[in-house]
């Protein structure tokens, strides 16, 4: 009675152990064919990244390589073009994506270097935003966000910037925006007031050689009435 007792044991036992090997073949097999599938995603990553691209945004054509369209990784388009998803192609060849092409240059170039260049005094900012959204490239939406004194051609020193802030009411912590440069605007009085009256709180802010001087208002600004308070400061050896 107790051999078949013992013998019924090593059954059981060679029973477990066979399902347990079954259990790591298949396992086995499944990480193989995982890596397998890494391992071709790979070799199709490596192989088309320097193939070109033609793209279709909504009507405008755009040549580029598929390295470019990588370049961000985090983006919809790194995404799109990673080789694992199925691309369809128009007639043409091209790849069409369904947005308004009008600023995609603006996206793209940015993926080749890097850097946001737009035109001098561009207004569609809003509209890019909206697009860089979509395309979810971070970089460009964290260039577009106001920046203080951001496009101040005179105050580009940080530690004049932060000094000149410490010095402002703490309500007027915010956006700020540039409404005049007599460089872009003229330097006339009226092209001065054209931009800047009824504007609200506003800092004016000049240069003559070496020399920064301004001043801050806070109320608005009407014609020939100017209600301004003075800042006499000495930032970093400048007089402001």
């Amino acid at each position: 009675m107790a051999d078949q007792s013992r013998n019924q044991v090593l059954a059981d036992a060679e029973n477990h152990l066979k399902q347990v090997c079954e259990m790591l073949q298949q396992e086995a097999t499944r990480l193989r064919q995982k890596q397998e599938e890494c391992d071709s995603i790979s070799k199709k990553l490596t192989d088309d990244s320097s193939l070109i691209a033609e793209l279709n945004v909504g009507g405008h054509h755009f040549t580029t390589s598929i390295q470019t369209l990588r370049n961000d990784p985090n983006s919809m388009l790194a995404a799109m073009f990673s080789g694992k998803f199925d691309i369809k192609r128009s007639k043409d060849g091209s790849i069409f994506i369904d947005r308004d092409g009008t600023h995609f240059r603006f996206i793209l170039n940015y993926l080749r270097t890097g850097k946001l260049t737009l035109p001098e005094g561009a207004t569609f900012l809003k509209e890019l935003e909206q697009e860089a959204e979509f395309y979810q490239i971070q970089g460009i939406l964290d260039e577009l966000k106001p920046k203080p004194f951001g496009e101040s051609k005179i105050l580009t020193n940080k530690e004049q910037q932060q000094i000149l802030k410490g010095w402002l009411p703490t309500e007027m912590e915010g956006e700020w925006r540039l409404l005049f440069r007599a460089s872009r605007d003229g330097f006339g009085s009226e092209n001065f007031h054209s931009k800047c009256d009824n504007k609200g709180p506003t800092i004016t802010i000049a240069r003559s050689g070496e020399y920064i001087f301004g001043g801050f208002t806070e109320e608005s600004w009407r014609g020939k009435v100017f209600h301004t308070v003075l800042l006499n400061i000495w930032l970093g050896g400048v007089l402001c």
